[in-house]
């Protein structure tokens, strides 16, 4: 649903800019990771971090993922908003994935987690999609942000604000104490 309404929501912002004369430019991020401000975390690193805290139901948005940095997006704004030549549909991608490249990313870089590496229902041969930022680069953008870099800052955030335990063994003992509290709240 998330999909369709942002799709429609641009559609129908074109036929405005069409009917009205407008000049008009969107920016179609993939999924945003990195640090950020707010002190819940965004939907987008809920997804981009459910290997580390378990949560398999957004596994499936992982099988074939592309990313781009919170400030790499925010660059290409500001970039497409001075361009004078910038116009029209720009996609702002930076890296692309599969599930079991970001798990092995992930395990490598982050070893206290533990981290899945096989996934019911996902072909481990699975081939990325590339979704090309090909236009906006030949405007001259350049990305400055590794996906290694996303997820360090993403993680490092996560951390701070207590979002996310430091190690796997933490979100067990976190689960467990949650069912122990279920188990006696239903007894009373």
């Amino acid at each position: 649903m998330y999909f369709l309404s942002k799709t429609l929501a641009e559609k129908a912002a074109w036929e405005f800019v069409k009917d009205n004369h407008i000049h008009f430019i969107t920016i179609i991020p993939t999924l945003v990771v990195g640090s950020f401000i707010t002190s819940e975390m965004p939907p987008s690193m809920i997804t981009a971090l459910s290997l580390i805290t378990g949560n398999d139901a957004h596994y499936s948005i992982l099988k074939q993922i592309q990313f781009v940095h919170l400030d790499d997006l925010c660059d290409a704004h500001i970039f497409l908003f001075e361009h004078p030549e910038a116009n029209g549909r720009y996609i702002c991608s930076s890296y692309d994935s599969t599930i079991y490249g970001l798990a092995e990313m992930l395990k490598n870089r982050y070893p206290t987690y533990a981290i899945p590496q096989k996934f019911k229902e996902i072909d481990p041969d699975i081939k990325c999609v590339s979704f090309s930022s090909k236009k906006l680069m030949e405007l001259g953008f350049k990305y400055k942000y590794t996906m290694e870099e996303m997820f360090d800052d993403a993680i490092k955030t996560c951390r701070e604000k207590k979002l996310i335990p430091l190690n796997t063994e933490e979100i067990v003992l976190a689960a467990e104490k949650f069912e122990e509290n279920k188990e006696q709240i239903a007894v009373k």
